[in-house]
């Protein structure tokens, strides 16, 4: 033991310290500090010192048993304090499926990344699952490595950081699903005809979206004070994050990113389909007494925004050949007609808030090949 002496603004001060060696060989320091430097406190700071080297050997056998499924948990209630409410569910979602398919009670220190890797390879290339979900489950996987290295419950994880999970090409069939992620002309007319009949409210709402681009959340988030009919624009400023019934409470959260915070101008279809809906909301507070008027404008007879199950259990039933529709088909859909009509890139990503362009340009570019085709084709019947 060794005293270092040390002045304050409260006086002398002494630090007692003391080396040991811990499992894995290396040597590490512990201090503590006292106001004395007598005979007696000196006894007493060894004392203390021994009991504080002893304390940190015993947390080091313990951290050396604990599993991954314990430090997993761990980080997804730590994680949850700051992203929000979906990100968390999926934070849950992905904990979930990395128990399953790690060695059931794995310790974190005993798992090394061939079986990371192993695991992931037999996720995704022996499985059904996406490149994306999986890549988020390994991603995940290694937050947790790096929440425990910040715990000090491993010091070395540099080569589980290193795990990759390359994307499988794409099969024929992948290929024109990726390619076919939005609605042309006669197929946007046919599909609101079948939706027409299954279910009007929920077919002007998917027009709604073909024609401002709105994200389904948005959409259902939108209230009345965000409808500026004079300017003819809406704001669009959050989204539904959890509706999970028809009577269940609705949360209202922020939108996706900073860029999805924006002003969106309204076509004139657009702006009848909104009052046609803010005055269906008027009549059914007046007269059916289950409404409860919460500022929404896409809502049920209760006042509630529309279900995000339930609409996509009425997208399910419409049948156009070689599309899936979903919700965000329209939102591409809108992506289309924008780049048929010649809209400059970075205007329609304003538009639809994204901030990545690879993603607006996957549809934007296929566009305009599919224009440049037409060219051709008008080129060959033009005679001089």
């Amino acid at each position: 033991m060794w005293i270092e002496e040390r002045q304050t603004k409260k006086g002398l001060r002494y630090r007692y310290n003391e080396r040991y060696t811990d499992s894995k060989g290396r040597t590490k320091k512990i201090s503590i500090t006292l106001n004395s430097n007598s005979r007696i406190a000196q006894n007493t700071a060894s004392r203390l010192l021994y009991e504080k080297i002893a304390q940190a050997q015993e947390q080091e056998k313990e951290d050396k048993e604990i599993t991954f499924a314990r430090v997993a948990t761990e980080w997804q209630e730590h994680a949850a304090l700051s992203v929000k409410p979906m990100t968390a569910v999926n934070h849950k979602l992905h904990v979930k499926k990395a128990l399953a398919i790690l060695p059931d009670g794995a310790k974190l220190a005993d798992l090394t990344a061939v079986d990371i890797e192993k695991a992931m390879y037999e996720l995704y290339y022996n499985g059904s699952l996406t490149y994306g979900y999986c890549h988020a489950v390994l991603q995940t996987i290694k937050r947790i490595y790096k929440y425990a290295k910040r715990r000090r419950l491993i010091s070395d994880i540099a080569d589980i950081l290193e795990v990759e999970l390359n994307r499988k090409p794409y099969t024929a069939s992948e290929l024109v699903k990726k390619k076919e992620k939005f609605l042309d002309h006669d197929e946007l007319r046919e599909c609101l005809r079948q939706l027409h009949q299954l279910h009007k409210p929920i077919a002007l709402m998917m027009e709604f979206i073909s024609r401002t681009g709105l994200r389904c959340g948005e959409l259902l988030a939108l209230r009345v004070q965000d409808y500026d009919k004079e300017n003819r624009r809406i704001h669009i400023n959050g989204t539904i994050i959890q509706h999970t019934s028809v009577n269940s409470n609705v949360v209202r959260g922020t939108p996706k990113n900073i860029y999805s915070v924006r002003y969106v101008a309204l076509d004139s279809r657009s702006i009848s389909i909104l009052d046609s809906f803010i005055l269906e909301n008027k009549k059914r507070a007046l007269w059916f007494k289950g409404y409860d008027n919460k500022g929404y404008i896409f809502t049920t007879n209760r006042g509630n925004p529309y279900n995000l199950q339930y609409i996509g259990h009425y997208l399910r039933r419409v049948q156009i050949e070689g599309k899936h529709v979903t919700t965000h088909i329209f939102r591409h859909t809108h992506i289309s007609i924008l780049a048929e009509l010649g809209i400059p890139l970075k205007a329609i990503m304003q538009r639809v808030g994204h901030n990545d362009p690879k993603t607006t340009l996957s549809i934007y570019t296929h566009v305009t090949e599919n224009m440049q085709s037409d060219v051709i084709k008008k080129l060959e019947k033009c005679t001089l």
